[in-house]
C-alpha cells in the first residue's frame, strides 16, 4: 500500500513539474495585447495582432479591455504587454504633469518616452503619425456662416452658445479643464451641459448644444456634419499616438521575437490624422469589425497580405 502512494506521489509530482516547465515555456511565446475600450484602440490594437502573427513567431491573446490607468497599471506587471497610448495622455493622466513641464527645447513626444521611463518603467514606440487631441468643434454650417476657423474666431458668439462635454472636461483637478480652457480664451458661455460621452454627438445632432469638445479623429465628427476649429493659443497639449510598451519588453522577447521592435514601428508615420478619421468612421458609423478594418489598411499600404 506504502509502495502505491509512493508511486502516487511520484507521478503526481512529475505532472506538476512537467506543467510548470510547459508554462515557463509559454512565457515568451505568447504575447498579451491590450483590448481597445474605444474603436481607435482596438483598431490599432487588431493591426499590432495581425503584423506580430504575420512577422514573428509570438502567439497573440487578447485581454479583455481596461481605461488608461488600469491599462498602465496592467502594463507595469506584465498582466498585459502592449497597449496604444498618446504622448499627451502619458504627461497629464500617467505622470500627472502639464505642457509647462517640459523643458524649454524639448520635443513633447520625446520627453514624454524618456521620463515615462525613468518613472513608470513605460514607454512608447514610434509615432503612428496622426493626433488626437482635445478639440472644439460646432456645426459645419455656423462655421462657414460666420466664418468661424479658430477658436478665437467663436469667441464673439459664445455669450449667445451652449457648450456640452463629457463629465471629466468639468474636473477642476487639471489645468487642461474647463474653466482654465475659458479663461484662456476670455470665454463666456449662455449656457454649460456635461453630457455622457456617447450622446454628445446626438446632443449636437439635436441642437441640444452649440458647441462640444470632440477627439479630432472621432469618425462621428463627419457623421455629425462638424467642423474642428483650430486652437490658436495652444491649449490643448498634443496627442501623438503609438503603441504604449514595458520599456524591458523587446528584451523579454529577444529569442522568440528578435524583429518586434522593427515589427511594431512599421506603422511609423502611416496614419495621419485624416486616415485614423476616417478608419473610425468605418468602424463608429458603418459598423464594420475593427479587425477587418484593420487588415484592409495593413493590405492597401502593404504591410500584409
Amino acid at each position: 500500500m506504502k509502495k502505491n502512494i509512493s508511486l502516487l506521489l511520484i507521478t503526481i509530482l512529475l505532472i506538476v513539474t512537467v506543467v510548470a516547465c510547459s508554462n515557463g515555456g509559454d512565457e515568451n511565446t505568447e504575447i498579451v495585447l491590450l483590448s481597445g475600450h474605444f474603436s481607435e484602440i482596438e483598431i490599432l490594437m487588431q493591426m499590432a495582432g495581425i503584423l506580430i502573427e504575420e512577422n514573428t513567431d509570438l502567439d497573440v491573446k487578447f485581454h479583455d479591455s481596461m481605461q488608461t490607468v488600469s491599462g498602465a497599471n496592467a502594463n507595469q506587471s506584465k498582466e498585459v504587454d502592449l497597449f496604444v497610448s498618446y504622448d499627451g495622455t502619458h504627461l497629464t493622466t500617467l505622470l500627472g504633469l502639464d505642457t509647462v513641464d517640459v523643458p524649454e527645447g524639448e520635443e513633447l513626444f520625446d520627453w514624454v518616452k524618456k521620463k515615462g521611463s525613468e518613472e513608470l518603467g513605460l514607454t512608447l514606440t514610434d509615432k503612428f503619425g496622426f493626433e488626437n487631441t482635445y478639440a472644439i468643434a460646432v456645426r459645419r454650417e455656423f462655421a462657414e456662416k460666420n466664418n468661424i476657423v479658430t477658436i478665437s474666431d467663436l469667441v464673439p458668439y459664445t455669450k449667445d452658445l451652449i457648450f456640452g462635454a463629457e463629465h471629466e472636461f468639468f474636473d477642476e483637478e487639471a489645468s487642461m479643464r474647463f474653466e482654465p480652457f475659458n479663461e484662456k480664451y476670455g470665454i463666456e458661455w449662455a449656457d454649460s451641459k456635461s453630457i455622457d460621452i456617447g450622446l454628445k454627438y446626438a446632443a449636437m445632432d439635436n441642437n441640444n448644444i452649440d458647441v462640444t469638445m470632440a477627439y479630432s479623429t472621432d469618425g462621428l465628427i463627419k457623421k455629425s456634419n462638424l467642423i474642428v476649429l483650430e486652437d490658436d493659443k495652444s491649449f490643448f497639449p498634443q496627442y501623438y499616438g503609438a503603441y504604449q510598451i514595458r520599456d524591458t519588453l523587446f528584451e523579454e522577447y529577444e529569442e522568440t521575437a528578435p524583429n518586434l521592435q522593427e515589427v511594431l514601428n512599421s506603422l511609423s508615420d502611416k496614419i495621419n490624422n485624416e486616415t485614423m478619421t476616417e478608419l473610425n468612421y468605418l468602424v463608429d458609423v458603418e459598423g464594420q469589425d475593427p479587425y477587418d478594418v484593420a487588415k484592409q489598411f495593413l493590405v492597401q499600404i502593404g504591410l500584409s497580405k
